[in-house]
């Protein structure tokens, strides 16, 4: 990768923030990131070229957005029993539409791993939802589409290795294991550092210093783990969104927080998105009838998926408000285009529709501060 390539990558990011700037457009960050990716890759310009430093930076913003994803899941959510089984009941609705509906899709779409679009239409996106609501006046509606999101995400990120597997399943499944394990183990490691006030100490020197050791660490952590991960046949994905989780459930320090804002938001999530609509081949996907039907099938299976709790008298405009599609998608079809799983027109079809997914639930919970 050449530096010309690098800081076009990083300007081409600001078109996010550019377009999610103005209040009455509502356009998520990575929605621009995406699309300005779409105009630079396979659907404009072929202006970015591949290779291993290309892959390289590519694989360090999906471990970050992974991370992201899951330091965005706050198990404290669940210890109110009321918020527990309505959300409980919310993703047993859900996840039986969707088994159905996916299946549907399948044979229409004449997709065989059908598993994957029902896994899709399922997911929601707790890394773009909880922001937008957490600011909010606490009620329980709130509450349940918090704790909803949150158990949508563990299990849609739990069980994305398997299903995306063609092969060596029984590998991925060890390999993943491994790496929560590991996780758990950290978890331990830096519980016990915490209430032994090492973790305080370490923060004391580094703010005296300037020595950014908490970024440092975890960062060293992140891309540890992620060798491993990769070492023993397992995901990025994984590791990743593992991780996130521990240090959620530690407790991230302010400072930790900010500096991994920084040099995820600020630089490697950007160049990721960018480099994932550039992957993305939007001809391919209206050039072939199937992968066309795809693309409003899951749009439509989604909604229709998350508009069913309503009918069980949880909010409408929240039901429907999480069908955000953020980082299943996107690891979807990271991990399907790298080992053939999908082709370049399903992928374009899985990404439009997260995209629209995203652009609806936006406008949804920005429209008006007022709870349904």
């Amino acid at each position: 990768m050449t530096l010309t390539v690098l800081a076009t990558l990083v300007l081409a990011g600001i078109l996010g923030p550019v377009l999610a700037s103005p209040k009455k457009m509502a356009i998520p960050v990575a929605v621009g990131e995406i699309l300005v990716g779409m105009l630079l890759g396979r659907t404009g310009f072929s202006f970015i070229p591949s290779g291993p430093s290309i892959q390289l930076f590519s694989s360090v913003g999906f471990a970050l957005v992974m991370f992201t994803a899951g330091s965005h899941i706050d198990l404290r959510t669940f210890r109110d029993s009321n918020v527990f089984r309505r959300s409980l009941k919310i993703l047993f609705i859900t996840g039986t539409c969707a088994t159905v509906i996916g299946r549907s899709i399948g044979l229409i779409s004449g997709i065989s791993n059908w598993s994957l679009l029902s896994l899709i239409i399922f997911s929601s996106s707790a890394a773009f939802i909880v922001p937008l609501v957490t600011s909010r006046q606490a009620n329980q509606g709130i509450a349940v589409l918090i704790a909803h999101v949150t158990m949508a995400d563990i299990l849609s990120f739990t069980m994305l290795p398997f299903l995306i597997e063609k092969q060596n399943r029984l590998s991925a499944l060890f390999g993943s294991l491994t790496i929560l394990i590991c996780s758990y183990l950290l978890f331990k490691l830096l519980k016990n550092a915490n209430q032994r006030g090492l973790i305080k100490r370490v923060h004391t020197i580094s703010k005296a210093g300037n020595f950014g050791l908490e970024l440092r660490i975890s960062l060293g952590l992140l891309l540890l783990v992620s060798a491993l991960a990769v070492k023993v046949h397992s995901s990025i994905l994984v590791s990743g969104f593992s991780l996130g989780v521990v240090l959620a459930a530690v407790g991230v320090p302010r400072r930790l927080a900010r500096q991994l804002f920084a040099i995820s938001d600020g630089f490697f999530a950007p160049i990721f998105f960018v480099l994932l609509g550039a992957s993305i081949d939007v001809s391919a996907t209206f050039q072939n009838a199937k992968s066309t039907i795809l693309l409003f099938l899951l749009i439509s299976g989604a909604f229709v998926v998350h508009l069913v709790p309503a009918v069980f008298k949880e909010s409408v405009r929240y039901s429907v408000a999480s069908v955000a599609q953020m980082g299943i998608p996107a690891a979807v079809v990271t991990l399907g285009l790298a080992n053939g799983a999908l082709t370049r027109g399903q992928s374009g079809a899985i990404m439009l529709s997260a995209l629209a997914t995203l652009l609806i639930s936006s406008r949804l919970l920005k429209i008006r501060k007022g709870d349904a």
